[in-house]
């Protein structure tokens, strides 16, 4: 079968002319000094889990605010599914704070030789409930529904963590605050930044034909 010269034309300009996207770069700061946190309390366990565990629901580096979960609303992007991973190591979740794209598989170990029961709610319903008794032991849920995943040990009351599971891209700040959101297409979107504790911000952003946009967010003062 021969393909016309103007067909061949027109795939060669779309080949040389890809759909226009960009990235959405940005940071995120806390306003004043970093709150000074007292250590979580080990109740039971304290052979594997310690006397003392850090509180991460706000964890600053030289102003810097990590574990914020930045997300999109309006315009053409839409969030991929994947596979993400939480860890329950010396009573605690790791990572603490994630996102991922609704659809995606969540892989949940246990790396303590201990009973964890890990609990997950989204909003007030159950998303899944395991006990989990071995160590080394692995079990797989599917994110279905978009929304907030708040985790907690219903053997271990200070073992906290979240997933927030999105239809949009997404991204989540790093110890330096900084986010990349990669490949969105040109057009105007709402920016959202979410923080366990310090809530939620907005800002609008338009990514161009050509070039990246940048989104920066301050909480706090």
């Amino acid at each position: 079968m021969r393909i016309p010269m103007t067909a061949l034309a027109a795939l060669a300009a779309l080949a040389a002319f890809p759909a226009s996207a960009g990235d959405i770069k940005g940071s995120v700061k806390l306003a004043g000094a970093a709150p000074k946190l007292a250590p979580l309390k080990a109740t039971k366990d304290v052979q594997t889990c310690g006397g003392e565990l850090p509180d991460e629901s706000v964890v600053v580096t030289n102003g810097k605010l990590e574990n914020v979960v930045v997300s999109l609303k309006g315009g053409a992007a839409k969030g991929e599914p994947g596979k993400v991973t939480v860890d329950q190591h010396k009573c605690r979740y790791h990572p603490h704070v994630q996102a991922t794209g609704t659809g995606s598989s969540l892989e949940i170990l246990n790396s303590d030789p201990i009973l964890h029961n890990i609990h997950g709610y989204l909003g007030t319903a159950t998303a899944f409930n395991l006990a989990m008794p071995l160590k080394n032991q692995k079990i797989t849920r599917k994110l279905d529904k978009p929304g907030l995943v708040r985790i907690k040990c219903d053997v271990h009351a200070w073992m906290s963590g979240y997933i927030v599971v999105s239809d949009t891209p997404y991204a989540v700040s790093g110890k330096d605050g900084s986010f990349v959101i990669k490949n969105v297409p040109a057009g105007t979107y709402t920016v959202t930044a979410w923080h366990e504790k310090l809530g939620e911000k907005t800002t609008q952003v338009t990514v161009p034909a050509t070039g990246d946009a940048t989104a920066d967010f301050t909480f706090g003062g």
